[in-house]
Parts: structure tokens; C-alpha cells; sequence
């Protein structure tokens, strides 16, 4: 059960960063940025593609890596002192702040549509045995029928 859990959690954090990664990748693109690689997971790489045309552009190159434990988008010029068409130093303040915020943006997102399915659907009992106990009623059933008292208690004096 320990084992299916990290499987899960590793499956999840691989979706989340692939997300990430595809917002900063994207509105590179949008802003004339040019995308050289989408990686999930970080090198050495165990398979790469690259098609002539795909939705960031032409031949980027998409890798999947050894290690699942994050992800890269490689940006043309990546480096401040880049200059040229299409390469990340040479866009604006803007531009850049744009690319940066877009994979926390698309992390929110995430976060909103997840818990909206979860509002909508519900969740699991978190703790389906509960018991009900007596004391629980709000009303009782049989009147309280005193039997005896004790020598010398505050009940016996009053009587």
C-alpha cells in the first residue's frame, strides 16, 4: 500500500510539473519567444522526439528523462546578454515577468479546477466507521430513576 502511494504522489508531481512547465512554454511562444526543448524529468534522457510542427512551435524537441523528479523548458538565448529573433534576452521586462509567472499561473489553475471537481463530486468519508454513542441523543427516551444515594453526599442532606 506504502509502495502504490509514492507511485501515486510521484505520478501527481509529474503532472504538476509537466502543467508548469507547458504554462511557461506556451506563453513563451505566445510572446515570440522560441521554444528549443520541453523536458519532463531532468537528464540523462531516455527518449526524445521531435516533430516539424507541434503546438510550441517548430522542432521543438520533447524529451522524457531518467529522473521523475521535475522538468525544463530551454528557451532560445535563455542568457541576459542573448540578442537576436525569438530569443529570451532579447525580449522585454514584461515578456520575461510574462514567461516567468505563467507556470505559477497554471499551477493555481490546477488548484481551482481540482477542487471545483471535488466540490462537485465530493470527497470520501474520512472516517467511515463512526459510532454512535448514547449520549449522543438529543433527547431521552426513559425518565432518570434515582435508586439510592450515598451517606453523608450533598443529595442525601437536601433530601
Amino acid at each position: 500500500m506504502v509502495v502504490l502511494g509514492v507511485v501515486i504522489g510521484l505520478l501527481v508531481l509529474v503532472f504538476l510539473v509537466a502543467i508548469h512547465e507547458l504554462g511557461h512554454a506556451i506563453v513563451a511562444k505566445r510572446n515570440g519567444v522560441k521554444v528549443e526543448e520541453y523536458g519532463i524529468g531532468f537528464p540523462p534522457r531516455a527518449k526524445k522526439w521531435q516533430p516539424k510542427q507541434s503546438f510550441l512551435g517548430k522542432n521543438v524537441v520533447f524529451s522524457l528523462n531518467w529522473l521523475p523528479l521535475g522538468g525544463f523548458v530551454k528557451l532560445k538565448g535563455e542568457h541576459d546578454s542573448a540578442r537576436g529573433k525569438g530569443a529570451y534576452g532579447a525580449a522585454g521586462y514584461w515578456v520575461k515577468t510574462k514567461i516567468l509567472l505563467a507556470g505559477v499561473l497554471v499551477n493555481w489553475l490546477a488548484a481551482v479546477v481540482l477542487f471545483a471537481v471535488l466540490a462537485v463530486f465530493g470527497l470520501p468519508k474520512i472516517l467511515p466507521n463512526q459510532v454512535m454513542l448514547p449520549f449522543d441523543n438529543t433527547s431521552v427516551k426513559t425518565p432518570v430513576k434515582i435508586v439510592r444515594l450515598t451517606e453523608g453526599s450533598p443529595a442525601a442532606q437536601v433530601g
